[in-house]
């Protein structure tokens, strides 16, 4: 498992990777992929990195209020006037690189739908719509809207 306790120079190691022969195969088969199904801890996981680092953090807190204006604004959209110029861009683009930066780190194909479950929830999460990451609701919320998307373990009977 890659270690995520010290990401300094994470842009970087992507645009470096990106550059090699190795990354533009890596991104170039896995860009393709229609859907990437992953575990409900590997969403998890995801979303929990999203709150532990700094800058990552505040590109989510932008995110996650630019969300919650579009949730309880449903009539506001792209022809809007204003969308433009109060869309977080900068946040968007920063969560966006690092998602791909993490499924470098991991191996794991960056596919439209990779990670989307762990973006909602710590959306979610950092809106309050949420208790927790690891909460019952959580994983209801997941099972519920992304099931396509995440698997679940079993459970003993």
């Amino acid at each position: 498992m890659a270690d995520f306790d010290d990401i300094t120079g994470w842009r970087e190691e992507l645009e470096a990777f990106e550059a090699t022969e190795e990354g533009r195969a890596f991104f170039g088969k896995h860009g393709k992929a229609k859907a990437t199904k992953l575990t409900f801890e590997q969403e998890v996981r995801y979303a929990e990195e999203l709150f532990r680092h700094e800058e990552i953090h505040e590109a989510l807190k932008k995110s996650a209020k630019w969300v919650k204006f579009l949730d309880d604004n449903p009539d506001f959209g792209r022809e809007d006037e204003n969308f433009s110029a109060w869309c977080p861009w900068d946040a968007i683009a920063t969560k966006n690189t690092f998602t791909r930066w993490y499924a470098m780190k991991l191996n794991i194909a960056p596919g439209w739908s990779t990670f989307s479950a762990g973006n909602r929830l710590a959306i979610d999460v950092a809106n309050g719509d949420l208790p927790s990451l690891r909460s019952p609701e959580a994983e209801q919320y997941v099972r519920e809207e992304f099931s396509r998307f995440v698997t679940f373990t079993p459970e003993m009977p």
